[in-house]
């Protein structure tokens, strides 16, 4: 189906997602704004997905909306209600298809039809099995005109976590460590490799997640809250332990930030000595079995992850854990903080260990290398080997 946008120019033209007629400067316009208002939102949504829309009569945006998380009314509502009347035969732009399902609010396509919106521009379809194209559908047969995939590269960056969540089958990854030139990741001396601004970035990269993820051996020694510390935002984080040895006590600094900064879950296996004894308030215990090799099955554990709707996850690690989630292809996005600097400290465990993929390594084409304060941060997606960046 083709439409001709309400826009004053040149509405005699069909509008093709692919380019075909030309002239679609305006359209993307409107479709960036909703992508703009969608990102405002990040960190907070999941398990929803981050969506932002703009309601267009005669070539100007007479509504705007974002979805701000779970049990808050989703874009195309608060945009449609911005609008008023003057929905009644505009376009609407939106980042997602509309939701056709009853939540925690009722069906977006709704309301779009009780508000008398003429055609529906999405970006991507909703991945979500219980949406994936019946959203389109619906529209279509009251008659509204309906294009799907308008921008749809730069529409899967507005959340990929969503995507990887609902496609995949399980969290999105998020990698990160901080190492020296050299390749040390723990300095001589102690305390940290990396400078102020780099660990800002750190928090705000925690922000977005839904969930933190580090070893038991992480937790003996450096000890770390593993908390979102940011002067403008906040928000509680899941924070996810794993001890395979069994060596959490409970006195370590984590606990005692539960339940405020976010619970606290403990993988460890079934059989081991658990010497935190009863569970603090917010700590909850996970039992797991381990492979041959005394690690956790990374697919077991994301797939947990994933019924306990944990969308984004984000992974501090080195040595094993860090080359095990590389090697099994989990990690869509991947972070290295780069101090510069030459340290000399202890090799093991390296930023990696066990090989990554296979004798060719692993390529970070389309690597981005930026500066924070007098350190460096180079970023990958991966496309899980994952979704496009």
């Amino acid at each position: 189906m083709t439409w001709c946008p309400s826009t004053p120019r040149n509405t005699s033209q069909a509008f093709w997602p692919d380019g075909r007629g030309g002239g679609m400067e305006p359209e993307a316009r409107f479709m960036e704004e909703a992508m703009r208002l969608a990102v405002k939102a990040r960190g907070r949504t999941h398990p929803n997905p981050c969506v932002g829309a703009v309601v267009v009569r005669d070539g100007v945006v007479v509504g705007r909306g974002y979805h701000e998380g779970p049990g808050n009314p989703h874009a195309e509502v608060v945009a449609l209600r911005e609008a008023g009347e003057r929905a009644k035969g505009a376009d609407l732009y939106v980042t997602l298809e509309p939701c056709c399902i009853y939540g925690r609010t009722p069906p977006c396509t709704e309301a779009i039809l009780r508000a008398g919106v003429a055609n529906v521009v999405a970006c991507v379809e909703d991945p979500n099995p219980k949406v994936c194209g019946s959203g389109a559908r619906r529209l279509r047969e009251a008659g509204i005109g309906v294009v799907m995939g308008f921008l749809e590269r730069q529409g899967m960056t507005v959340d990929p976590a969503y995507q990887v969540f609902h496609r995949k089958a399980r969290p999105y990854v998020h990698l990160k460590w901080a190492q020296s030139l050299d390749g040390t990741v723990v300095p001589p001396t102690g305390g940290t490799i990396t400078g102020e601004e780099a660990r800002r970035r750190v928090h705000e990269d925690r922000f977005l997640a839904d969930a933190i993820l580090v070893s038991s051996g992480t937790v003996a020694f450096d000890d770390p809250r593993l908390t979102v510390r940011l002067a403008d935002r906040t928000k509680p984080l899941i924070r996810v332990l794993l001890d395979s040895p069994g060596r959490l006590t409970g006195r370590e600094r984590v606990f005692a930030t539960s339940p405020g900064g976010g619970p606290v879950w403990v993988v460890c296996p079934p059989s081991a000595p658990l010497s935190l004894g009863k569970a603090p308030e917010g700590v909850e215990i996970l039992p797991m079995e381990r492979e041959a090799g005394g690690g956790f099955a990374l697919a077991s554990l994301l797939r947990l992850l994933r019924e306990r709707q944990v969308v984004y996850l984000y992974v501090e690690a080195v040595g094993r854990l860090a080359g095990a989630f590389l090697r099994e292809g989990y990690v869509d996005r991947l972070s290295v903080h780069l101090a510069p600097s030459l340290l000399g400290g202890p090799r093991h465990p390296g930023p990696l260990d066990g090989g990554v993929a296979g004798a060719g390594g692993l390529r970070l084409d389309g690597a981005v290398c930026e500066k924070a304060g007098r350190d460096w941060i180079l970023t990958a997606d991966l496309e899980g080997r994952c979704l496009p960046a």
